[in-house]
């Protein structure tokens, strides 16, 4: 190695020991110290610890490392003769001369450095602050309220034995923005109004929902396919992407081949929930794990399963209907299903569900209303040739007048490139006709009505009359 090699390896590892320092003490909660090391050092932002490593892990791995070696625990401290506090280091006296600070870390003298400088990417820039850090004041009001604990490792908090089933568990949390808004949903007002009542509300004002008027934990949406219930999901998580710890699992996280890892996956869910709460659990197609377990061909390994789901949903940990004092709302789990056969699912499971809400068809407000935003040059139509429209569209789903919207886009489309019809360079500008849309809503017919009239019988008989 030569000494210019030998030179930068010193470098990276020093400035590597500071990171997992200035990390290890955010996890702690020793902003201030860790500030005052950030201060001293001049640590930048361009580098983050991994998510693999911490000074923890490594001293773990030590100690297996130095017990295999030598077969004995390694000693890190040792008595000293004295006691009391660590002696603190004396101050320069004022008529010295002091040295310069050292320079900031610059990108250009880190070049080739390997692949080990890739990996280390966040500082503690990027953390939220701690809720005990009173530094910077309370939040202000308006500002969503940021979960502190989602950067803090779970291996402080579950065992060896559940750690990695931890992790694949939290492969399913969602952290960027879908990007939905509840102003781009168009005639689902009421379901709107359940899922706000259940997650925002209480956070927003948690003093309201004391003793019986606790906020609703487990809500089931239920429709024909493309009405609108994943894209509820989808605007919920966006919405409170700064509040709320979003878990977006499937049958594909919570099955496992392997007897009794089932029922473990789905206790570890409801845990780092818990730990991560506010929490949303969101199943999509949920009769794949909540089906009925009187059948013939029900396994055993199914049963377990199902019943350990139903214990967590209405255990004795989760019940408070009686609690008579006002709580902020940051440690509850709130389950959020979504299925289109609510007739397949279990009946202790439908009994779990305080709220059983219908996604039904668009109404023709609501089909005008989502056309003219998915198309927002029908607007300066006439008022007649709309109406036709949205007669073509009766007894469609709200996917379906997507489609049949963005069929409309297309031919538009196909004639710009068919046509090549130019003027100096550029493709002349061509709106929609009515002629065109009309085309392309007649090219479509409607799938669901009958399995819609299905879901509004059911809802007749088990679900939730929402009033107005």
């Amino acid at each position: 190695m030569s000494f210019e090699q030998d030179r930068r390896s010193i470098y990276e590892r020093r400035r590597n020991i500071l990171y997992l320092v200035a990390n290890y003490l955010s996890s702690m909660g020793l902003h201030q110290t860790r500030q005052a090391l950030i201060d001293e050092t001049h640590l930048t932002s361009e580098f983050e610890v991994c998510d693999n490593i911490d000074l923890d892990t490594m001293y773990q791995d030590f100690c297996s490392y130095f017990l295999l070696k030598f077969g004995k625990q390694p000693r890190i401290v040792k008595r000293t003769e004295s006691i009391g506090p660590l002696p603190t280091v004396p101050r320069k006296l004022s008529g010295a001369r002091r040295k310069p600070p050292p320079p900031a870390l610059k990108p250009d003298a880190l070049t080739g450095a390997g692949d080990e400088l890739q990996a280390l990417r966040i500082t503690a820039a990027n953390l939220p602050a701690h809720p005990n850090d009173h530094t910077e004041g309370p939040t202000p009001p308006g500002v969503p309220y940021a979960n502190p604990k989602l950067l803090v490792r779970l291996q402080d908090h579950f065992t060896s034995e559940w750690k990695d089933l931890a992790e694949e568990v939290c492969r399913d949390l969602i952290r960027k923005d879908l990007r939905q808004r509840w102003s781009n949903i168009k005639g689902l007002e009421g379901p709107i109004k359940v899922l706000k009542e259940s997650v925002i509300a209480p956070l927003e004002h948690p003093e309201l929902f004391v003793g019986l008027a606790q906020p609703w934990r487990c809500v089931l949406l239920h429709g024909a396919p493309g009405t609108g219930k994943t894209l509820l999901a989808r605007t919920l998580c966006s919405e409170t992407r700064e509040s709320v710890t979003f878990f977006s699992t499937t049958a594909s996280t919570l099955i496992s081949k392997w007897r009794g890892e089932s029922e473990k996956l789905i206790r570890i869910l409801y845990e780092v929930a818990k730990f991560y709460a506010p929490s949303i659990i969101f199943v999509d197609e949920f009769d794949s794990l909540a089906s009925r377990r009187d059948t013939v061909r029900e396994h055993e390994a199914s049963k377990r399963f199902k019943n350990e789901f139903l214990s967590l949903i209405d255990g004795l940990e989760s019940s408070a209907a009686n609690e008579q004092t006002p709580t902020d709302g940051r440690d509850r789990v709130f389950l959020l299903a979504s299925t289109n056969l609510p007739w397949e699912l279990d009946p202790a499971f439908l009994r779990r569900f305080e709220r059983k809400i219908l996604v039904d068809l668009p109404t023709p407000d609501g089909r005008k209303e989502l056309i003219e935003h998915l198309l927002p040059t029908v607007t300066a139509w006439p008022e007649q040739e709309i109406q036709q429209i949205v007669t073509l569209s009766e007894g469609w789903t709200g996917d379906e007048v997507r489609l049949a919207c963005k069929e409309a886009s297309m031919m538009l489309l196909r004639n710009k490139i068919t046509d090549r019809r130019t003027i100096s360079g550029r493709v002349e500008h061509e709106e929609l006709q009515f002629p065109m849309l009309r085309k392309a809503f007649e090219q479509l017919r409607p799938g669901c009505v009958e399995l819609a009239q299905k879901h509004r019988d059911w809802n007749q008989r088990y679900g939730t009359q929402l009033v107005e």
